[in-house]
């Protein structure tokens, strides 16, 4: 039975790897996952299990987010007025309080997601979040958990509990490298990343 924990340290496992390998692309250098990504994944997912290595706070995800160029962090899109999207649900909180819990949104996108979890939309639309956005979803679905006692529930457990997502929805599998996107808000003038 998986834990709360085992969803978000897996997840962000592959993300982390996937971004060295996007920043390895970038600079037309190999990367150093001659195994694949799944077995480096593993070894990542090992070390934060380990607590060799740490999921950060949120501070440098909000920095990014105060310089960015104003752009919808789901699709890209520019607009005349952005909304903004709470990437947990308020409605699933309920009078609880999430900080740092928002990005930017256009009305299309915010009208579209509603209350529906964040990877749940992405998969209804067939598509798949820049990795900003995840990044920022994990860390924020971290940090939830661990500061209410969920990290080390199964996950069914943690479901009945009340948790405000549902971990069994995390991205296990990414697509390849070259169609990802690291942030929208970058794309223009750092291809691809900050």
């Amino acid at each position: 039975m998986h834990t709360v924990e085992d969803y978000i340290f897996w997840s962000y496992s592959v993300l982390t790897v996937t971004r060295v390998m996007m920043e390895c692309e970038k600079a037309g250098r190999n990367h150093p996952y001659s195994g694949g990504r799944t077995k480096a994944s593993n070894i990542v997912m090992s070390k934060y299990q380990n607590k060799i290595f740490n999921i950060s706070n949120l501070d440098r995800d909000d920095a990014l987010a105060q310089m960015a160029a104003p752009i919808c962090a789901h699709c890209g899109d520019t607009a005349s007025a952005y909304q903004l999207d709470h990437l947990i649900p308020r409605s699933k909180i309920k009078n609880d309080y999430i900080g740092l819990n928002q990005v930017i949104s256009c009305s299309r996108c915010n009208a579209s997601r509603g209350n529906k979890d964040l990877m749940e939309w992405y998969r209804q639309n067939m598509s798949f979040p820049s990795l900003g956005v995840l990044r920022r979803y994990l860390k924020l679905c971290y940090f939830y958990a661990k500061q209410r006692g969920y990290l080390n529930l199964p996950v069914e457990e943690a479901l009945l509990s009340g948790i405000p997502f549902d971990p069994r929805k995390f991205p296990e599998k990414f697509p390849p490298v070259k169609v990802l996107i690291w942030d929208y808000a970058y794309l223009g003038a750092q291809s691809r990343g900050p």
